[in-house]
This record gives C-alpha cells, sequence and structure tokens, in this order.
C-alpha cells in the first residue's frame, strides 16, 4: 500500500533553480560583508556564484533586493533561536541570560552583516530599521504571550519594552561587532543580562547580619 506523503519530489531544473539561488544568496552576503552595498554591483555577485550576469535578474530585482533577502533569512534564523528559547520553559532569570547568549551568537556568525546594517557608517539604513522593526514585533510577542506576568507585575508597556530592549541589543551588538579591544564576550553578556534584570541601579545588599541578644 503506498502512502503518500502530500508533495510531490521537485524536479530537476527547480533543484538547479534553488541551488543557483542559493549560491547568489552566499555570494552576496560575503560581498556585503566585506563591501558594503554601494561598493558591489549585480555582476560581481554574479560572477562570484559562478552564473551568468544575466541569471542574476531571474532571481533579484537588484542587489538591494538581494541584501533584503540576505538580511531577512539571517533575521528570521535569529528569531527561531529564540522562540526555541521560549519554548524551553526556563525561569525568567535563565530565559533572559538564555536570549542574551542566542543574540551574541547571531552577532558572532553575523559580525559583518551587523556592521552593514546598525554600524557606524552604514549604507542600509532603512533596511536596518525594517530588520528592528521585525524584531520588536517578535519581542513584543513574546512579552504578551511567555513573559505577560513579568511585564504586568514591573508595570512595563509591552511595546515601549520591546522597541527599547531591541534598539539596545542592535547598538550594542553594532559596537561590539568593530571588536573593540579589551571588551571580552561574557563582559558583554554578563552586562546586558543584568541591565535586562535590574536596570543600571546596583542590587540590593543583603541586609547585615545582627546577632541575637
Amino acid at each position: 500500500m503506498n502512502v503518500s506523503s502530500g508533495s510531490e519530489p521537485r524536479t530537476a531544473p527547480a533543484r538547479s533553480r534553488d541551488e543557483t539561488r542559493r549560491r547568489l544568496l552566499a555570494a552576496g552576503a560575503a560581498l556585503f560583508a566585506r563591501r558594503g552595498l554601494h561598493r558591489i554591483t549585480s555582476h560581481e555577485v554574479a560572477r562570484a556564484a559562478g552564473v551568468a550576469a544575466g541569471t542574476f535578474y531571474l532571481h533579484f530585482e537588484d542587489k538591494e533586493t538581494l541584501l533584503r533577502e540576505v538580511v531577512f533569512q539571517a533575521v528570521r534564523g535569529l528569531r527561531e533561536r529564540l522562540d526555541g528559547v521560549g519554548r524551553r520553559g526556563l525561569p525568567p532569570a535563565a530565559a533572559v541570560r538564555a536570549r542574551a547568549e542566542e543574540l551574541l551568537g547571531f552577532a558572532e556568525e553575523n559580525r559583518e552583516l551587523v556592521r552593514v546594517l546598525f554600524g557606524r557608517d552604514h549604507d542600509a539604513v532603512g533596511l536596518g530599521h525594517d530588520a528592528l522593526d521585525f524584531l520588536a514585533e517578535t519581542s513584543e510577542r513574546n512579552l504578551r504571550q511567555r513573559d505577560a506576568g513579568i511585564v504586568e507585575a514591573h508595570g512595563l508597556h509591552p511595546a515601549v519594552t520591546a522597541q527599547a530592549l531591541v534598539g539596545m541589543w542592535a547598538r550594542v551588538a553594532a559596537w561590539w561587532a568593530g571588536a573593540p579591544a579589551g571588551v571580552p564576550r561574557e563582559a558583554v553578556l554578563d552586562t546586558l543580562v543584568r541591565i535586562q534584570l535590574s536596570g543600571t541601579q546596583p542590587a540590593p545588599a543583603d541586609p547585615p547580619h545582627r546577632s541575637r541578644p
């Protein structure tokens, strides 16, 4: 008895198109990381991907469209990683640290892309804002669903909180992507986690021990 999987196998031409698109995305990501948006051409991307110049336009309207796909492919991957933390059912403080780990991991793996989007001399301002909006929407959704109790307990507005957190992380990630001397990974992680959990105020000290009369 044959059981259908519900999906037909992809044809050879379809697989070839998918592979060409994948190669263009990989080539574009590498070139954008090294030289930014305005210092490369679509022909250079095609050459790096090993395809004819005209093939580029069968997949992407222009290099800006390619960059958008590169960026949102990466950002969707980050969203999956953050959602994965939420599904683990961690206590609040542990969840904050786990999300911080994922965000720093993303910044490490996509260091040059982060610099293109959010760095001091970035030339993809509009796209960077779109990526931040996408992440803020994800963050707000999590605050309203998984962390609703925490938000309500502290009197926080979910939308404002999401914008603040995403803005802080993007700024720090772009700065850290520049590899500032003397700032180790753990220092970045610990500082951001502490700011998110308790702001910039010092943690309350334990009350002094009083001897019994």
